[in-house]
C-alpha cells in the first residue's frame, strides 16, 4: 500500500523543534531575523518572498525586507549588501533569485558570511556539505528532501537512488547528501541518454528537473520511493510535478505529492537553518575578508 509523504506533517515536526529553540534564544535575550533581500519584481520570486516571510513571521521569527530596483547599479547594491550582511541584528540572509545579470552573483556570494547563509550559497556551505560537517547550512531544498526521507524513516544504506537534475541548488547538494548517508547515487540531467534504463531499478527516484510529467510509469519499478521537487503549471494553471503521479503512484511504496509535499516544507526548513545559524553565532563570528 501506497504512503503519500506530507510535507505538513514535516513541518509540523521541524516547527515544534524551531520553537523550543526560539524559547531559548529568547531566554538568552536573543530575536533571531531574517533578511529578506530582492532585486527586481519577477512574480515568483514575489511569491516565494511573500510565503516565507509568512511562515516565519508565524512561527515568531522577526524579518525584514530589502528591495532594490531592478536597474540598481552593481556598487549600490554590493555597498547596501555589505551593511546587511555586517548588521549584527540580523542572524540569517535569504537572497531571492534570480538576480540580475549586471550584478555578479560571486560576487555576492563571496560577500556573504557563511553563518548568515540559510540557503547554503556560500562556497563553504557548499564544502560542508561535502564534507558531511555538523555544521553545514545546505540549500533548503535539498534540506527539505533529505528532512522528508528521515521523517518517513526511508533507510538509504545502499540503496541505488537516481536523482533527476543537476543544478547548483538542488541536484548537485542533493546528491552529496544522499552519498553522506551511504546510497549509491545516479545523477542525470538534460543530456542523459535513455533516462527510463537509469530510473527503472532506482530503490528511490528523485526528480527536480522542471519538466511536466518526466517521469512516467515505465520509469518506476514495484515498491520505489519516488520525491518529486518540481515544480510546473498546466495550460490550466495547476501546479503539477515532474512525476506523472495518478500513473505512478499505486506502483510506489512512499510518493510526495505536488502540491504538499517537499515544497510545503521549504520555508520551514529556512526557518530551521536560521535557528542553526544564531546557534553558530554564539560562538566568535567569522566575517570573511572580501
Amino acid at each position: 500500500m501506497t504512503t503519500i509523504m506530507e510535507g505538513k506533517k514535516v513541518a509540523a515536526y521541524l516547527s515544534e523543534e524551531i520553537k523550543n529553540a526560539l524559547e531559548e534564544s529568547h531566554k538568552h535575550g536573543i530575536k533571531p531575523k531574517i533578511a529578506f533581500v530582492r532585486i527586481g519584481d519577477l512574480t515568483d520570486a514575489i511569491s516565494y518572498e511573500n510565503a516565507a516571510v509568512r511562515r516565519v513571521e508565524k512561527l515568531g521569527i522577526d524579518t525584514e525586507q530589502f528591495h532594490f530596483p531592478g536597474d540598481v547599479s552593481a556598487k549600490a547594491f554590493l555597498t547596501k549588501f555589505r551593511e546587511i550582511n555586517e548588521d549584527y541584528s540580523i542572524n540569517g540572509i535569504l537572497l531571492l533569485q534570480p538576480i540580475p545579470k549586471h550584478i555578479d552573483m560571486k560576487r555576492v556570494v563571496e560577500l556573504m558570511n557563511p553563518i548568515k547563509d540559510i540557503d547554503g550559497m556560500t562556497p563553504i556551505n557548499i564544502g560542508k556539505v561535502l564534507m558531511a560537517e555538523d555544521d553545514r547550512l545546505e540549500p533548503c531544498t535539498p534540506a527539505a528532501v533529505m528532512e522528508i526521507l528521515k521523517f518517513y524513516d526511508i533507510d538509504l544504506k545502499g540503496k541505488n537512488v537516481t536523482v533527476v537534475g543537476a543544478s547548483a541548488v538542488v541536484g548537485k547538494p542533493l546528491s552529496l547528501s544522499l552519498m553522506n548517508k551511504e546510497a549509491t547515487v545516479t545523477t542525470c540531467n538534460l543530456y542523459t541518454d535513455n533516462l527510463v534504463d537509469k530510473c527503472k531499478n532506482a530503490d528511490v527516484i528523485i526528480s527536480a528537473a522542471g519538466v511536466m510529467n518526466l517521469i512516467d510509469e515505465e520509469h518506476v519499478k514495484e515498491g520505489a520511493v519516488v520525491i518529486d521537487v518540481g515544480i510546473n503549471f498546466t495550460e490550466e494553471g495547476r501546479m503539477v510535478g515532474d512525476v506523472n503521479y495518478e500513473a505512478v503512484k499505486d506502483k510506489t511504496s512512499f510518493i510526495t505529492p505536488v502540491p504538499g509535499g517537499v515544497g510545503a516544507i521549504t520555508t520551514t526548513v529556512l526557518a530551521y537553518h536560521l535557528m542553526m545559524a544564531t546557534d553558530f553565532q554564539k560562538e566568535p563570528v567569522l566575517f570573511l575578508e572580501s
